[in-house]
């Protein structure tokens, strides 16, 4: 298949996937958005293949730079077959759990799309407007790699805006069901695919959520911003005396409540918001053994940066402050753009602002099969310190 030839106006200086727009001599003729194309430099040379979108600050998205590489089924099929290798043969997830991610951007080769694991069901979420014309090639590869898989396609509506593309057709092609169950190590979760967030899971937490259960036996739990209760009742099944969790989201909670009793654990769930619930603890001097903080991205895009720090800096002061005297504080960023001495010097001013010390005694980021690359290092989004809190005495 002959591809469009799209050229570079300045000189490509890295290896990263992602060609921005302004390096590009866009054709007279516009090219429907996800259009797979070849790419020369400006001197006429092969640079590569991949996925063109003149709509997108992110013009091209590189799939491959090996001239005798096609982009086709095959292409994609064995992109899928190395991803599954990572996840099986080497990491070997499928021994301990049926869910992991099978496809994480960039990092697999796959730039744009991210294809989640669920049992029997692989959730498709793209990010590039060419996966509207690939996914039949995606979910074909799927079915002869995992026999009697079925397929969901869930695009998400800001990113759609973004592409300027229409997901719905394949949405509706690849529906899917509402929802499913999962094991994760010790845990039984329902993952709702109709109204659960991103993919319907969190599975960049599995490490960490094994993790934090070996420091819960009989303590007392917070979990805030807690989802589907992952973390809550995961400490519940490592024998914690008791389990709260909290989240603004109604739909996760419902879906928490049933995985508690999926799991035979009792937890505690309140809709409330994390920052109140918070303030209203210090207020009453109230405090738990082990806290997690886990909110969603608060920095999408570089204007939101000085915001996010702003938030990330609130919700860890109050946090620490319900931790007991050394007690277990989990803190997570998932925001790609605040880095991790960024955000461990947010930690850092919240804890003189809270009057405590931390001990970090760990810090860890995304399950394994949440690679990064060398080319792609914002692959690697996910931090997560576990430490100690314990109060600040100034001598007197």
């Amino acid at each position: 298949m002959e591809l469009p030839v799209i050229s570079l106006k300045a000189k490509r200086n890295s290896l990263h996937p992602w060609i921005f727009n302004r390096m590009i001599r866009h054709p007279q003729k516009k090219l429907k958005p996800g259009t797979l194309v070849e790419v020369i430099s400006k001197e006429g040379d092969f640079i590569g293949r991949g996925i063109y979108n003149f709509n997108s600050n992110i013009g091209i998205r590189l799939l491959t730079e090996n001239i005798s590489e096609l982009l086709d089924r095959e292409f994609f099929f064995k992109k899928l077959e190395q991803a599954k290798a990572l996840r099986e043969e080497i990491l070997q997830i499928h021994k301990t759990s049926n869910c992991y991610r099978l496809v994480h951007g960039e990092a697999d080769g796959l730039s744009g799309l991210i294809i989640d694991k669920f049992a029997d069901v692989f959730v498709i979420e793209p990010y590039s407007a060419g996966y509207v014309e690939t996914v039949d090639w995606l979910a074909s590869s799927l079915q002869s790699l995992y026999p009697g898989s079925r397929i969901a396609v869930r695009p998400d509506e800001r990113t759609a805006a973004k592409e300027g593309v229409d997901f719905s057709k394949i949405a509706k092609n690849y529906p899917g069901p509402d929802s499913l169950e999962i094991k994760e190590n010790f845990l039984r979760m329902k993952v709702n695919l109709k109204t659960g967030q991103k993919t319907g899971f969190f599975l960049d937490q599995r490490e960490n959520r094994l993790t934090l259960s070996e420091y819960c036996h009989n303590k007392e739990v917070l979990d805030c911003f807690c989802y589907t209760g992952g973390f809550a009742i995961s400490a519940m099944l490592a024998g914690a005396r008791s389990a709260t969790g909290i989240d603004l989201d109604e739909d996760a909670l419902e879906t928490a409540e049933e995985n508690a009793r999926l799991n035979s654990v009792k937890v505690t769930f309140q809709h409330v918001n994390v920052f109140d619930h918070l303030r209203m603890m210090t207020s009453r001097g109230m405090q738990a053994d082990v806290v997690i903080l886990d909110p969603a991205k608060l920095a999408g895009c570089t204007e939101e940066i000085k915001r996010a720090h702003r938030t990330y800096g609130d919700i860890n002061r109050l946090g620490m402050q319900t931790v007991r005297p050394g007690g277990i504080l989990l803190t997570c960023s998932c925001s790609g753009l605040v880095s991790e001495s960024d955000f461990l010097s947010i930690l850092t001013r919240s804890a003189a602002e809270a009057g405590v010390v931390l001990q970090i005694f760990k810090i860890s980021g995304a399950s394994q099969d949440h690679p990064f690359s060398t080319i792609f290092p914002e692959g690697r989004y996910l931090k997560a310190v576990f430490a100690r809190v314990f109060p600040y005495i100034k001598k007197t």
